[in-house]
């Protein structure tokens, strides 16, 4: 299956606005291939833009930064809310119409890209802090009782995640989690041909981006992932 994301650099138009231009990427959009060909080849403000500006990107490759793109579309220009969290999770709404698992955004401070699940929460823990925080109000510059801009409750979580042996105990949570979904996609898939190329990519996916999105899944819902997975190998 494809893991699709979402790149793009957020600039200050003429009326104040904040202004996302949005590329999508079709193929390997996790942060050891797209993450690594961004910052490699396209870290640079001018670079970043013109990336941002792509459209459409089927594969970027982290070793010579070539673009390899099936299809011509225009890159998307949105205004964002000023309020940092309201602009995150506008983002999100955005990368879900693009069907995307991870969010690039470039940080202008820092000359570099910062990638996040596709998650407003994920994204406001990720991208606070940086260059991408402070184009906004309400950035963590702005909030002198918190300058670090990390969430009370956050602190909290991890303090009881480590004091509970919290690292081998998630290791082994997702072991399990992973060994079960793909069981439960075996099982439903069990007649189907090519299943094992399929499996394989699903255990990887797991394998990245976790297994919450499959633990609820139907035979119906097995059957349509498989379909979808085959008609996008067909295309590309």
């Amino acid at each position: 299956m494809a893991t699709r994301a979402l790149i793009g650099t957020i600039e200050t138009d003429a009326a104040g606005n904040q202004v996302l231009t949005s590329t999508y990427n079709h193929y390997d959009g996790y942060p050891e291939s797209l993450g690594v060909a961004l910052n490699r080849h396209y870290d640079e403000p001018q670079s970043a833009k013109q990336i941002s500006n792509q459209g459409y990107i089927s594969f970027l490759d982290p070793e010579t930064g070539a673009i390899d793109a099936k299809h011509k579309e225009n890159a998307d220009k949105d205004v964002l809310p000023d309020n940092f969290e309201e602009a995150m999770e506008e983002i999100r709404s955005l990368a879900d119409g693009m069907g995307a698992d991870y969010v690039y955004l470039y940080d202008t401070d820092g000359n570099d890209w910062l990638d996040s699940r596709n998650e407003a929460k994920a994204m406001i823990n990720k991208f606070r802090m940086s260059g991408i925080d402070n184009q906004f109000t309400g950035g963590y510059e702005d909030d002198p009782d918190n300058p670090l801009g990390i969430p009370v409750e956050e602190i909290e979580n991890n303090i009881d995640m480590m004091e509970e042996g919290y690292e081998e105990k998630w290791k082994k949570f997702l072991n399990e989690a992973k060994i079960n979904v793909v069981a439960m996609a075996s099982d439903a898939l069990k007649d189907e041909p090519n299943l094992q190329v399929y499996l394989d990519s699903l255990e990887n996916d797991i394998r990245l981006n976790g297994s919450e999105d499959y633990e609820t899944y139907t035979t119906d819902d097995w059957e349509e992932d498989f379909e979808n997975y085959m008609a996008d190998k067909m295309d590309y």
